[in-house]
C-alpha cells in the first residue's frame, strides 16, 4: 500500500474516534469487498468518578456491535456500527428530598476495538446544545478479572463552552461497586481485526461544520 493511502486511512480513523466525523450510519458494503468482520463491547458497571467527589457514581450500559467503516460507492464511509450507550448519574438522597438518577442515552455509530480496549462512539438522544451531542467512550476488559475493568467518558473533562463534548474520551475511570455497594457484571470486549480496504477508495467526506447533525 502506498504511503499515502497508509496515511488517509490511518487518519480517517483518527478523526472519527476523536469525534469529527459525520454521524454515518452502517450500509451496504460494495460488492466484491470483503465484508468488514465486526467488533462487539457489552456490559454494564458503576463507575467511580475522580473529578467529581460528592456525586461520583455513574452507571454504563453498553452493547455495541459493528467497525469504524464501511465501503459504499467506492467510497470510505465513516460509522459502521449499531447499538446503545445507557447512562445513570446517580444522586444520593439530601435532607428532606429523595433520590435522583439523571439518566441518557447514546446512539451508537462508530466502534473500533483491538485486544482489551476499545473506542466507541455516538450521538446523544437528549435535548443538548449541537457542539455537545457527540459522545465518546473507551472501555477497558482487564485481564484480572471484571472488578478491574475501566471506562471513560469523553464530558468528563471538558468545559463545553470552549471545546467540543466530543474531542476525546476522558481518563479510564475505575469499576466500583457503586452506591449501593453491589458489583455488577463489568465490560467485555471483542476484537476483529481491522483489515485495510483494497484497491483504490475515494475518502470520507468531512462534516460541513462541527454541529454533529444527523
Amino acid at each position: 500500500m502506498a504511503h499515502g493511502r497508509r496515511v488517509l486511512v490511518a487518519g480517517a480513523a483518527a478523526l472519527a474516534a476523536a469525534g469529527l466525523a459525520g454521524t454515518g450510519s452502517a450500509m451496504a458494503q460494495d460488492k466484491g469487498r470483503e465484508p468488514v468482520r465486526e467488533s462487539h463491547v457489552t456490559g454494564d458497571a458503576w463507575l467511580k468518578f475522580p473529578a467529581d467527589p460528592e456525586y461520583p457514581y455513574r452507571r454504563f450500559t453498553v452493547d455495541a456491535h459493528g467497525g469504524p467503516w464501511k465501503m459504499v460507492g467506492g467510497k470510505m464511509v465513516l460509522g459502521a456500527a449499531r447499538g446503545t450507550v445507557k447512562y445513570d448519574h446517580y444522586s444520593p438522597d439530601v435532607p428532606g428530598g429523595p433520590d435522583k438518577h439523571h439518566y441518557g442515552t447514546i446512539k451508537v455509530d462508530y466502534l473500533m476495538a483491538t485486544g482489551p480496549i476499545a473506542i466507541v462512539s455516538g450521538i446523544r438522544q437528549d435535548n443538548v446544545p449541537a457542539n455537545e451531542r457527540r459522545a465518546n467512550f473507551t472501555f477497558y476488559q482487564s485481564p484480572l478479572g471484571h472488578k478491574y475493568d475501566r471506562m471513560g467518558f469523553s464530558w468528563g473533562v471538558t468545559l463545553p463552552q470552549c471545546l467540543q463534548m466530543g474531542s476525546g474520551p476522558a481518563p479510564h475511570s475505575a469499576n466500583s461497586s457503586g452506591p449501593f455497594g453491589k458489583w455488577l457484571k463489568g465490560y467485555t470486549v471483542k476484537d476483529a481485526p481491522l483489515e485495510l480496504p483494497k484497491g483504490d477508495f475515494q475518502p470520507p467526506d468531512l462534516p460541513q461544520d462541527c454541529s454533529f447533525k444527523e
